[in-house]
Parts: C-alpha cells; structure tokens; sequence
C-alpha cells in the first residue's frame, strides 16, 4: 500500500464526507474541528519522532475520528466513525493488523475509554487539545450550542458543567502536560470566575 498516496487522499475523502452530510448542527464537531485534530496529532507526533507507520496510522485514526458525528447518536459515534474508516481502506489494504491499530486510535477519543499506548495517549491530547489553549472560550461555547441544536433544548449551568469536565480531564503525554497544563488552569480560572459572577448577581 502506497501511505504516501492515501495521505494526501484522507483530506479529500473526508471533506467530501463532510459536504455530503447535514452539517448545519455541527458547531464544534465540523471539518474545521478535524483539520485542528490532524494538525496537533501531527506536532505532537513529530515531539515523539514516531515512525512514519504510526504516524500514518495516526493520521489516518484523525481524520476519521470524528466522521460518525455525521449520522446518528452522537453517544456511539466512535463505532461509525471506525466503520467510515474500515469502508475507506476495504480494497486499499490487506494489512487488517494497521486498520485495527487505527480502529483503537479512534475508540480510544471515546470519553468512557483510557489510551492504552503512546499513539492512543497522542490522539486524545490532540482531540483536546484546545482544553489548555486560549481558544478554549470559543470552542467550548460552540461545543453547547452543538449540543443544544442536537437534543432540541437549551443546556443549564453550561459553565458548571464545563468546570467539571476540565478538571476531571487530563493530558496523557508527557508533551502535552508540560506545554498546556498551564493554559488550562487558566481556563479552569476563567470559568470559576463566570460562576462566581453568576452567584454574585
């Protein structure tokens, strides 16, 4: 199999996923989400001097991630996510030991699940990556918006909830500990301080 030629297919074949779905509910979980998880996948791989085998692997697992939110309940979109994958590599591939590897990638984004290795370790830092950057206040008010156009119903103490995902989540490579830690204190802060204000009134 030619990695190299199906790398430069992934960005292509998952647009077009993209634009062949409803995405108008898609506030956060949209391409634009995707690319960001890709490119942090990517920084972070080349942190670890992965081999091109997991970093294709890796890619490949960001991509994907994602795509199930395209079509059902959003609670179980790691499983159609991974079957959108195993649909795109049926006929390139043979080597079902990769497409599994990839499968795990996926899974392990799923919030109930724990990576288990380095690359698994990888893929979820990326996909949160944004938890310890400054644009943590945009994306996460377009995460309960998404939410609230997808059950039909406004979402109460939305900072609340927030606060609790935050400090109950954590960044698995020693990478990402070091470089985001700080910046999501500050947002742990931020939104303290929003529920604070809120009591005060």
């Amino acid at each position: 199999m030619n990695t190299g030629h199906i790398t430069a297919q992934l960005p292509v074949h998952i647009r077009g996923l993209f634009d062949s779905y409803d995405c108008t509910k898609l506030l956060y979980h949209n391409f634009q989400h995707t690319e960001r998880v890709v490119f942090h996948t990517a920084e972070i791989v080349d942190h670890y001097e992965l081999d091109s085998h997991y970093s294709f692997i890796l890619q490949a697992a960001a991509w994907f991630h994602d795509t199930g939110q395209l079509t059902g309940d959003m609670h179980v979109h790691e499983e159609r996510s991974v079957q959108f994958m195993q649909d795109f590599f049926s006929g390139k591939t043979n080597d079902r030991t990769m497409v599994h590897c990839i499968a795990d990638c996926i899974m392990a984004t799923k919030m109930s699940a724990a990576p288990r290795n380095l690359p698994e370790e990888i893929i979820c830092d990326a996909d949160t990556y944004h938890l310890g950057t400054t644009d943590f206040k945009q994306l996460d008010q377009r995460v309960w918006r998404e939410l609230e156009l997808r059950l039909n119903k406004p979402i109460e103490d939305q900072a609340g909830k927030s606060l609790v995902f935050l400090e109950e989540h954590r960044f698995y490579t020693a990478y990402c500990q070091v470089r985001l830690s700080a910046g999501k204190e500050k947002n742990i802060a931020m939104l303290k301080e929003i529920i604070q204000n809120k009591v005060a009134k």
